[in-house]
């Protein structure tokens, strides 16, 4: 009888905070009923994709779920990854012969385009505004070469804005708008509070040490700055990824992979 095994794939960070944050996901699938549920990390944090493919080789496992924990795609998701998944580059599904076994591999792609990452912004959003105040939300991507984080970003911010909340996106770098512009732009609009939505997995460098500055902050939470003459009330969100209704997105694509 074949054998499937599910591997829930992270970017990887020096903080912790991102393999805690896989190492989550994974958990409640298990709780879910889903066996064999491993976890890899593209760098910086062990277990590496290619010791958890050996890993499942040495278990018996003959079918490989692969589910990225990412936002968008990228160089990461195209060039880096299916190698160490035993695929050819670009490539999404085949067989792989790197580990001692042959094992079928399914590579899923990343979750930022589903509406339920629009919903939990929105929840995030509604949360922190003040009644009364003209506010509005700044989606914030990391930005990319390739086209993929910035189509994730401007469909998220699209959906707000239909959804009724004012919404712009920007980049932290990469792609334009810049977090900057769009600030100036918002408070130009007339915003009085600005709720900032990192679109993010998980509290890395540029949570940490970038974005604080360009939004007038010095850490998560909520503080003031003063722009042409006005107050502008901010409040910096964390990031997305422990909401536990993702791991009822990453459970749907395993169903789905499962049934093909």
């Amino acid at each position: 009888m074949s054998k499937t095994g599910i591997l829930i794939l992270g970017h990887g960070s020096s903080y912790e905070y991102n393999k805690k944050i896989i190492g989550e996901q994974a958990e409640r699938l298990r709780n879910m009923g889903f066996e064999n549920v491993y976890i890899g990390f593209n760098e910086m944090c062990r277990p590496y994709i290619e010791d958890s493919m050996k890993q499942m080789a040495d278990d018996g496992i003959d079918r490989v779920i692969a589910v990225p924990f990412f936002i968008a795609s990228g160089l990461h998701m195209t060039r880096d990854i299916p190698p160490k998944l035993g695929l050819p580059e670009n490539v999404k599904s085949g067989t792989s012969t790197r580990y001692g076994k042959d094992m079928e591999v399914f590579f899923d792609e990343p979750f930022g385009k589903d509406p339920m990452l629009t919903e939990i912004l929105a929840d995030k959003y509604r949360m922190a505004v003040t009644k009364g105040m003209k506010s509005a939300a700044i989606v914030i991507g990391h930005g990319s070469r390739l086209p993929f984080n910035k189509e994730v970003i401007e469909t998220n911010a699209q959906r707000l804005n239909e959804m009724g909340i004012k919404a712009y996106a920007a980049f932290n770098e990469l792609n334009t708008p810049t977090i900057e512009e769009v600030l100036d732009r918002m408070i130009a609009d007339g915003a009085e509070e600005i709720v900032a939505l990192p679109l993010f997995i998980s509290a890395g460098d540029h949570l940490k040490n970038d974005l604080p500055a360009k939004l007038h902050v010095p850490d998560f939470g909520t503080g003031e700055f003063e722009q042409d003459g006005r107050k502008v009330r901010m409040h910096y969100l964390t990031p997305i990824g422990t909401d536990p209704r993702l791991t009822n997105v990453l459970a749907a694509k395993i169903r789905k992979a499962i049934e093909a």
